[in-house]
């Protein structure tokens, strides 16, 4: 059987844009296949009575420094949304929308973390305009991404896979599994990596 790790993450959440970029080199080593499966994060939020960090004050102080580390390895740039907490259904749906073709959904994955957290001025994704403009720069047809984000059997997937992922224990995001085991935070990955390899 092949081995595979699952990536559960919605893009509202800067430190998955930091495990999209870890997890590559895991894949790399390791040859496991990835399984990308986004979620609503609020609604694990919810589910679980969990708290964003930044809502937090010591955690908010502490996540401006660990989160410029974070992206210092692994060369990416950040910037903090000023739309934050931004809707990001639309992009996580047609996420899914894009799964028949891994490379391209790989490429839109890496489009959208740039949009909500890279470069000087990230976009709010619920403004059609900056997110149409965003998207178009990056090879992408905004009709045929609207399209898919709207499509009824992407909402039904989010929703089931939001539902799976609090069922499994997933209380945040980026989370991640090798077979029933959860391990959270990228900075949890060489223990995922160990079992996999």
């Amino acid at each position: 059987m092949t081995r595979q790790l699952e990536f559960f993450f919605d893009y509202v959440s800067p430190y998955s844009h930091v495990a999209n970029a870890a997890v590559k080199g895991v894949i790399a080593r390791t040859g496991a296949r990835l399984v990308i499966r986004p979620m609503f994060l609020g609604g694990v939020m919810q589910a679980t009575g969990n708290r964003p960090p930044g809502t937090v004050a010591a955690k908010a102080r502490y996540m401006t420094e660990d989160l410029a580390r974070c992206t210092q390895r692994y060369g990416l740039e950040l910037s903090m949304n000023p739309h934050f907490p931004m809707n990001t259904r639309g992009l996580t749906r047609a996420t899914i929308g894009l799964a028949a073709d891994p490379a391209r959904q790989q490429a839109f994955i890496d489009a959208c973390f740039e949009l909500c957290w890279g470069g000087e001025t990230p976009i709010d994704p619920a403004d059609p305009e900056a997110l149409s403009q965003g998207l178009a720069a990056r090879g992408f047809d905004p009709a045929d991404i609207q399209a898919r984000a709207e499509d009824s059997g992407n909402r039904d997937a989010l929703r089931a896979n939001t539902e799976e992922a609090v069922a499994r224990g997933v209380f945040g995001s980026p989370s991640f599994f090798v077979g029933d085991a959860l391990f959270f935070g990228h900075d949890r990955l060489d223990f995922a990596e160990a079992l996999l390899g």
